[in-house]
């Protein structure tokens, strides 16, 4: 069953304003002597903000371990070998052997290169080496055929790389990334999971971006913000009932989050706008429309599951401009022939800004899920949350231990002008 829920971004980084109420980058010491450090830092793309937070922490007297997980591996057999624990100490994190051996899945990752020019600069060198020349196709991209040259930029390409094992170090380097004027106005890919946690003493949700892939993105490539999810429902999910005056279908459903408290997954509310095409579209949008609200109807009592792609919307949305938008004037102006609805909206860039909307909007269906719903074994039952005893709640909130580091510089001038 899957747990996880994957989201990617493509946007610009930035900060927000520091505050009496609001800390965007904190560092809170407790008497218990451990330092968390927490960064929370907007990805802004298209007419979405949203929020992403990295958080870890360290001991102050310099003690703990960072366990981690091998990579898989392949011996003289052919026989594939899966990865084991590793254990780093903390104040070795920046310089270990073990480094190399740690899973990918267990790293966080910033790589400021040009998208694709590492590629290029590793198969020139292999071409030239190979062949003893190098390929027009490649010259053209990196504008040279000088070896020494393209092997410099492959050894400078490499540092640009950036793989951390705690969150204590990856926090960092995002803030000084972010304030560095270097990359000011930037496009980046960010890619990470929702984790979405439960409060027993509030009983209530709450849910935070957490980014683990960040990658300098091309100038022009096309900003979203999208996650993947399974998504569970029975025939009570569907919400068809607003369809007239906002146009929208609600499948209120359910994923499956891995509890630390329990120690099991739990269920999650979640909530997928299902936009209605409305009477003046087309054949082709009204079968798409239709075809996907039959995957969320449901005559009887069974539990569903769907892989399914949203759009991640957290802002005022452009809409297209309509009469019911223009003032008294600008309508009077239109009935009497002196202007029309399309020079109006040219003049405003052909729409405005609508209210703030918050929500997950169906896109399509996840990789795999081509066939459509599939049928789960789970009752009603299995969509509530049992309360837990008080003192195993606690006693799981033990904090990680993690130890200090001493002297050492992180950065290189990669993030200095």
């Amino acid at each position: 069953m899957a747990n996880i829920i994957n989201f990617e971004m493509v946007g610009k980084l930035s900060l927000s304003k520091d505050s009496e109420k609001f800390h965007p980058y904190d560092v809170t010491e407790f008497s218990s002597g451990w330092i968390r450090r927490r960064l929370i830092f907007n990805v802004i793309s298209g007419d979405n903000r949203h929020a992403l937070t990295v958080e870890g922490g360290s001991f102050k007297d310099g003690h703990g371990d960072i366990y981690l997980f091998s990579k898989s591996k392949t011996d003289e057999n052919g026989k594939r070998i899966q990865g084991e624990k590793l254990t780093i100490p903390f104040k070795d994190r920046l310089t270990s052997p073990l480094l190399e051996d740690v899973a990918e899945f267990k790293k966080f990752i910033i790589d400021l290169e040009v998208p694709n020019k590492r590629y290029v600069l590793k198969k020139a060198m292999e071409q030239n080496k190979d062949e003893g020349q190098i390929s027009s196709e490649y010259i053209e991209f990196l504008g040279t055929d000088d070896i020494k040259a393209i092997e410099r930029e492959y050894e400078q390409s490499n540092k640009k790389r950036r793989e951390f094992i705690t969150e204590w170090d990856y926090s960092e380097f995002i803030k000084k990334l972010i304030e560095s004027e270097k990359y000011k106005n930037k496009l980046f890919k960010i890619i990470g999971t929702k984790e979405i946690t439960y409060s027993d003493e509030k009983q209530r949700f709450y849910e935070k971006f957490i980014p683990t892939r960040i990658y300098l993105a091309k100038d022009d490539e096309e900003q979203k913000s999208i996650a993947n999810m399974s998504l569970y429902y029975n025939s009570e999910s569907l919400d068809s009932s607003s369809v007239d005056e906002k146009g929208k279908h609600y499948i209120n459903g359910y994923v499956f989050q891995y509890d630390s408290t329990r120690k099991e997954n739990i269920p999650c509310p979640l909530t997928v706008i299902l936009p209605s095409v409305g009477d003046m579209a087309d054949d082709k949008e009204k079968r798409i429309n239709s075809l996907y609200l039959k995957q969320f109807t449901i005559e009887d009592s069974s539990w569903k599951e769907l892989g399914i792609v949203v759009d991640i919307l957290d802002g005022a949305q452009k809409v297209a401009i309509s009469e019911e938008d223009l003032t008294p004037f600008q309508q009077d102006l239109i009935d009497l022939g002196e202007t029309s609805l399309e020079q109006i909206a040219y003049e405003n860039g052909g729409s405005l800004y609508g209210e703030r909307i918050r929500e997950n909007r169906f896109k399509g269906l996840a990789k795999g899920y081509s066939k459509g719903r599939e049928d789960t074994a789970f009752e009603d039952e299995n969509f509530t949350i049992k309360p837990i005893e008080r003192e195993n709640e606690i006693k799981n909130r033990a904090e990680n231990e993690l130890e200090d580091n001493e002297d050492f510089d992180l950065f290189d001038d990669e993030l200095e002008e």
